[in-house]
């Protein structure tokens, strides 16, 4: 069984604050320390490091342990904005090499702005087998983010607020919306949020970059 590798990659000009959060079951890779390149601890399982500019770094996990979690840069996840993040945070997010837990798993990846959006961030996909959206975009390679309010039809994304891809319907309550947030949120008009392949068919690389911010009136 090959295993998926995941990079991460800074393409923007300047460094940038990489927060990693690893998701919690039996047979997961739960433990920040685990990750060799996090320099700095917040909780068992999140952490972050600096990368600079032009940089990247990689992991693959023991064979037969999932590695599923999120990516967040410049801030750790926030759901409400705040003031030194007015539209809040998106999430990189990802699930693979997940084969040993369930022969029927899916790998998944997707860009969250559910909550909001402060990153322009994109998947590449390389390798193993095919990705898909559904059967509408049975063959993805790479997909990216826009700001909020830019991501319908973008496959790939959850646009604001939209937590079920296609509806609006628990999303994160906050006492006010990130700064060009669509109010009523709008979501995507077919199910391509997801982007996943058969946990058979692992391998190859899923690279997260992170491409700059997203700007915001000061």
């Amino acid at each position: 069984m090959s295993l998926t590798e995941f990079k991460i990659k800074n393409n923007w000009n300047h460094s940038v604050k990489v927060y990693l959060t690893l998701g919690v079951g039996t047979g997961f890779i739960s433990n920040i320390n685990d990750i060799p390149f996090i320099t700095n601890v917040t909780n068992p399982h999140q952490g972050y490091f600096t990368l600079d500019a032009g940089a990247g770094v990689s992991y693959s996990p023991p064979e037969g342990m999932t590695f599923s979690g999120n990516v967040c840069f410049n801030t750790p996840p926030i759901n409400c904005p705040t003031n030194d993040f007015p539209l809040a945070s998106n999430l990189g997010e990802f699930s693979l090499n997940n084969y040993a837990q369930n022969p029927n798993n899916q790998e998944t990846i997707d860009i969250s702005n559910v909550a909001g959006a402060n990153s322009y961030m994109e998947f590449s996909l390389e390798g193993g087998g095919t990705w898909n959206a559904g059967s509408t975009q049975p063959t993805v390679t790479s997909f990216k983010n826009g700001k909020l309010g830019d991501n319908v039809g973008q496959v790939g994304v959850y646009p604001f607020a939209c937590d079920d891809c296609t509806a609006s319907v628990s999303p994160p309550t906050c006492s006010s919306t990130p700064e060009g947030a669509p109010n009523p949120p709008v979501p995507q008009k077919d199910a391509i949020c997801n982007v996943q392949r058969a946990s058979a068919a692992a391998g190859g690389t899923v690279t997260l970059s992170y491409l700059g911010p997203i700007p915001y009136a000061m």
